[in-house]
């Protein structure tokens, strides 16, 4: 068993002891349950015993074509819910309701060559309040923690560009794991293996270069090819639905792009309002000659010739490049406005590394029930301080001390096979 840090160790004895010191404190008073309290303008009821629930999922996909891999992950999914529901802060929770929820995912939708079976586990705390005089609870749980397993891509946040991510900081140790930001998403993870392969690979500068101009280039392509026509911003003689999918796509393309060139996307933009909008830059409003087919139509070579200046902007970006340069590590920032692809020097403020997650962390010779990475995801930063446990902070705090149990996440981990 790994060695606790003497800090966290202090730590997690005395905050566990001050927490369960106020349970002990207040559960063994005769309180009825349906003692009903306010609490900054809300009715809770922190009294109230309720039924923990315990769910399990299969996707029947993957029951089909690997029933008895799925028997045994799914006995790993039952350890979880004992080791959590045993543990001192859990096993009678009173003002809570508890869920637990195992489920055997599906494979990623892109064929990755990944063998290993993905699973999950969530442990949900929902504060439990008082409507009608009755116990209730919100739709979405207050606090949660999920377990990720044998699923790399909840490594990282949302990509820059295809498998391209910026590289989580790691902000802590988590019993012998570390804690990291993903940057790009909302929720602090815990990142659990035993080998000592890295979690990221670096992306070199040409690499991502060229990364970026085989995205536009293929874009070019595809819509040279398909004679697509760009969505526009009003359409006559359209289905409502189709004209809002089209503007949501548009709009979603746009953010890629504004990611690597923030003057492109505006460019994009106008021409998009412009050719959608009747008489639009001619103070004409709807009855300019430019008001019928062609207003409600961006131009399609404003959006072709925009993105081959990207691409040419891009190759002349990467041919100024020394060899030393090209094979570096991407260092990258979204808000860089001095070149398209958005690259920074090493260490410039607000850039991170960029990198891909390895592959190589899930081993295909290895039974797919075997779990070869667990990402363990916070709705909360792990270890944050609760002065009160009144009102939503009970579901706050019961999961912030959860994650100081010891005897709860050791043997956890000791579920990993690899």
């Amino acid at each position: 068993m790994r060695a606790m840090p003497i800090l966290r160790y202090f730590l997690s004895v005395t905050t566990g002891l001050v927490f369960q010191a106020w349970l002990s404190y207040a559960q063994p008073l005769q309180v009825h349950p349906a003692t009903i309290v306010e609490y900054d303008g809300a009715l809770f009821m922190p009294y109230h015993e309720t039924p923990v629930e315990v769910s399990y999922f299969t996707d029947p996909g993957i029951a089909r074509r690997s029933p008895s891999q799925v028997t045994i992950l799914k006995k790993k999914l039952e350890a979880c819910t004992a080791l959590f529901s045993q543990d001192s802060l859990l096993r009678s929770p009173r003002g809570l309701k508890v869920t637990y929820r195992g489920t055997v995912l599906p494979p990623p939708a892109i064929q990755t060559g990944q063998k290993s079976i993905m699973a999950s586990f969530e442990t949900a705390l929902y504060t439990t309040l008082a409507r009608d005089s009755a116990p209730a609870w919100e739709a979405t749980p207050d606090a949660r923690v999920t377990i990720w397993f044998n699923n790399p891509a909840k490594l990282a946040g949302s990509p820059v560009i295809n498998d391209i991510y910026v590289e989580p900081r790691t902000t802590g140790d988590f019993f012998g794991h570390p804690e990291m930001d993903r940057i790009s998403a909302p929720y602090r993870i815990v990142a659990v293996k035993n080998n000592t392969l890295p979690f990221f690979l670096p992306v070199t500068r040409e690499d991502f270069v060229l990364t970026l101009i085989s995205y536009f280039q293929s874009s070019i392509e595809k819509t040279e090819k398909t004679g697509n026509r760009l969505p526009t911003a009003t359409v006559h003689d359209t289905p409502h639905q189709k004209r809002e999918d089209g503007r949501v796509k548009f709009y979603n393309d746009l953010e890629k792009i504004r990611k690597m060139d923030p003057e492109l996307a505006d460019k994009l933009m106008q021409a998009y309002l412009e050719a959608g909008v009747p008489g639009a830059g001619n103070g004409q409003g709807g009855s300019g000659q430019g008001s019928g087919q062609g207003s409600g139509q961006v131009d399609q070579n404003i959006v072709l010739n925009s993105w081959r200046e990207a691409v040419r902007k891009l190759k002349t970006e990467m041919n100024a490049m020394s060899p030393t340069e090209r094979k570096s590590q991407a260092w990258w920032s979204s808000t860089e406005e001095t070149n398209v692809s958005g690259l920074t020097y090493p260490g410039a403020s607000g850039s991170r590394p960029l990198v891909r997650i390895n592959r190589a962390l899930i081993d295909p010779t290895l039974a797919p029930s075997s779990i070869q990475l667990m990402v363990v995801e916070w709705s909360m930063v792990p270890g944050t301080g609760f002065s009160e446990t009144t009102g939503y902070n009970l579901a706050f705090g019961t999961l912030s001390h959860l994650s100081t149990e010891e005897n709860l996440w050791i043997p956890l981990f000791r579920l990993s096979d690899q």
